[in-house]
């Protein structure tokens, strides 16, 4: 009698297994094991071996492997395996789960890893704070970014450039600035066009930001050009 079959068998009542002289119900439940619990063949897993599996469908960083299992009978030492990530075509999916609508603008890596990071933000929605996050997440690795919710405007001594950002002051309430700067270390090159950037971060500021507000974003390839600076009433 193999293992498998031996699982199936010792639930059976005693009666049942005293009477299996000839192995014939040993060799029934093997085939039922074989089927619904272990069937030894990666290519064609058992029911109970896909069931395991589903958990790391919805991990885009996948499943670390455990120590114990816990069976009906206390705690098993039994090592698990870890899983590799989510499949790259759940990724989309994935990220309409958390509501995170700018999947389309960001590769599977960098897709997992903001899937991955921003349900722990999902209760400071609509505020600064998650806007701040969320681009920081998206972002951070090639950017900086700053939020303004009271931004001058106006001819301001010192700081404002005739012809650039002069204007009338006027009140503008529910308006934020973004600003955004590449860092140094990072060539704008290996992130597409900086029009395709500047594209991605909007879209980001987009999704993250309150429906009755407009913004300004502002854009920089890094600390040592000037800003450029473009007003998106949304």
């Amino acid at each position: 009698m193999n293992d498998t079959a031996a699982r199936l068998l010792s639930a059976l009542p005693a009666i049942y297994r005293a009477s299996d002289d000839d192995g014939q119900l040993r060799a029934l439940l093997d085939v039922f094991e074989r089927i619904l619990l272990a069937s030894g063949n990666p290519n064609a897993p058992a029911i109970a071996d896909e069931i395991d599996a589903i958990p790391a469908l919805f991990a885009p960083l996948g499943v670390k492997p455990t120590a114990s299992r816990q069976t009906v009978n206390g705690p098993a030492a039994i090592q698990s395996e870890a899983h590799a990530p989510a499949p790259e075509r759940f990724m989309p999916w994935l990220a309409q789960w958390v509501a995170f609508t700018p999947y389309r603008y960001f590769a599977a890596d960098e897709l997992r890893r903001i899937v991955a990071g921003i349900m722990p933000y999902y209760g400071r929605r609509g505020t600064r704070d998650y806007m701040q996050k969320v681009l920081d997440l998206c972002f951070g690795k090639i950017g900086m970014s700053s939020i303004d919710e009271h931004p001058k405007r106006g001819f301001v001594v010192g700081t404002s450039r005739v012809g650039v950002d002069t204007v009338l002051a006027v009140r503008e309430p529910y308006w934020f600035r973004v600003e955004f700067r590449l860092h140094e270390h990072a060539a704008a090159g290996a992130h597409g066009a900086p029009h395709d950037l500047e594209e991605r971060v909007r879209a980001v500021v987009e999704f993250a930001r309150p429906a009755h507000t407009e913004y300004e974003l502002v854009m920089a390839p890094h600390r040592a050009q000037p800003m450029k600076v473009e007003r998106h009433i949304k």
